[in-house]
């Protein structure tokens, strides 16, 4: 008997789809997932390492419930490749026992092995010194983050190449095309493409050959792309209209609010409002400065409103060099940053011969734990607040990340009328691929078709 297609309910479990599940199995999964006592992060993180193994299983063609020990095995293996630690292997090992033991499953992690992440490669030859060198300069000339990713995907390829007992630098073209060939079933087309990219700049860096610009390289990247496809998820976007119930229920003028809002609640919704009228980038907006907040004069700006306001992003994606640029806040955003300053943590400053002194953060939004503050949120931290409300206003609310923010001010300005240079200015893009592709559902709507289609259907 075929399995009916899941409720909206029943597929915010991760294991919904499995085709070897009755309707059975995922009641007793979804029973067991919303009845049983445990901590807010414990439910995030078994819904997260479920979702990860579903999607690892889709892209090696292996049944993720009920998974055998193999399949979980060369999971923690991919997973360690991909430098997760020893302590997140163990957690998912965890995640999917308890997820077997939920849908009345054998535990296919007994007696599993947690694989060891790669060791980071020995920098004693000539070779790596003189990659360490070129790192040592490229601080200043790259990004952080890429250089982040090119280490990592250096860690990889190396602790792949290490067992089989082949040369990864200098590597043979052989090697590379071997790597595209098994690590392919499971990456992207963009990530393959980025690993390629470290592959041939730690080569190019240490002096030799750069294996990657090897025809046979070139057409398996290429096979590989064609063979998996080279569509890329987007975010969800965070609209206006999404935004708007999600902003009134943090809004501390309500007057139907019971209880007074916590630091937490103004500082979110600060950080939601100053996203959506910056459409800044995560790494942005957690870089904005409380001294780069102006008022706008509005003897100067005579179509200003009262209460607006400028902030200076100092540096950005496509600004590495930090010529900065100056975004516009509207006055429910400056409102909402007055509210959270009002009731943000403080610094004790350095001594100064007269006892300690108290000063404000430097940057707007800080982290806010049981732990402690932190001066600075993480742009990770973005995307947990995103998440985190979102999920709030609509429990089956899903892939919505720190980006989401910027893709729906892309399309709410597009909807407003806003064309694409000057859309490219407000989102301090460079090139107009990015705001077509966050703009491209909303502009088939209004394309030659839709428009010739609509007139014909009026005229009718």
């Amino acid at each position: 008997m075929r399995r009916p297609t899941p409720t909206a309910t029943e597929a915010a479990i991760p294991f919904a789809f499995e085709p070897a599940l009755s309707v059975g199995d995922v009641d007793r999964l979804r029973a067991a997932f919303a009845t049983r006592a445990m901590a807010a992060s414990t439910r995030r993180a078994l819904l997260g390492d479920g979702r990860l193994f579903v999607s690892w299983c889709g892209q090696t063609k292996r049944p993720a419930m009920p998974a055998s020990r193999e399949t979980v095995e060369a999971f923690l293996a991919a997973a360690a490749a991909d430098g997760r630690s020893a302590a997140t292997l163990r957690r998912y090992r965890s995640s999917l026992a308890w997820w077997h033991a939920a849908g009345g499953f054998a535990n296919p992690c007994a007696g599993s092995a947690v694989a060891v992440p790669v060791p980071k490669p020995d920098l004693a030859d000539a070779a790596m010194a003189a990659l360490r060198t070129f790192m040592e300069v490229a601080q200043r000339g790259y990004a952080k983050a890429t250089l982040r990713a090119t280490e990592a995907d250096v860690r990889l390829f190396a602790g792949w190449c290490g067992p089989q007992g082949l040369s990864w630098l200098p590597a043979e073209p052989a090697t590379v095309r071997r790597y595209i060939q098994e690590i392919g079933g499971s990456r992207k087309p963009t990530t393959v493409a980025r690993y390629l990219a470290s592959i041939s700049l730690i080569h190019r860096a240490a002096g030799h050959t750069d294996p990657c610009r090897h025809w046979s390289v070139t057409l398996e990247r290429r096979g590989h792309a064609r063979a998996v496809g080279s569509e890329r998820r987007q975010a969800a976007a965070l609209t206006d209209a999404v935004l708007a119930p999600i902003l009134n229920r943090l809004d501390p003028a309500q007057p139907d609010r019971r209880k007074p809002l916590r630091p937490i609640d103004l500082r979110d919704r600060a950080l939601l409002l100053v996203g959506r009228d910056t459409l800044a980038r995560a790494d942005e907006l957690v870089a904005l400065r409380w001294a780069d907040l102006h008022p706008v004069d509005l003897a100067l700006n005579p179509d200003a409103r009262p209460g607006e306001a400028t902030i200076r992003i100092r540096r950005s994606k496509t600004d590495q060099e930090g010529q900065g640029a100056e975004a516009w806040l509207s006055a429910e955003a400056v409102a909402a940053l007055t509210a959270w300053r009002a009731v943000a943590p403080r610094w004790p400053a350095e001594q100064d011969g007269e006892g300690p002194r108290i000063r404000e953060g430097a940057f707007l939004f800080c982290h806010l734990s049981r732990s402690g503050t932190g001066e600075r949120m993480s742009p990770a931290a973005v995307r947990c607040v995103v998440e985190r409300r979102t999920g709030e206003a609509n429990p089956l609310a899903v892939g919505f990340s720190g980006h989401s923010l910027r893709v729906g001010a892309a399309q709410d300005l597009l909807a407003a009328g806003v064309d694409l240079p000057g859309l490219m200015q407000a989102g301090r893009w460079t090139s107009p691929v990015m705001p077509a592709r966050y703009t491209e559902r909303l502009r088939a709507t209004r394309g030659a078709v839709a428009r010739v289609r609509r007139g014909k259907d009026e005229r009718n």
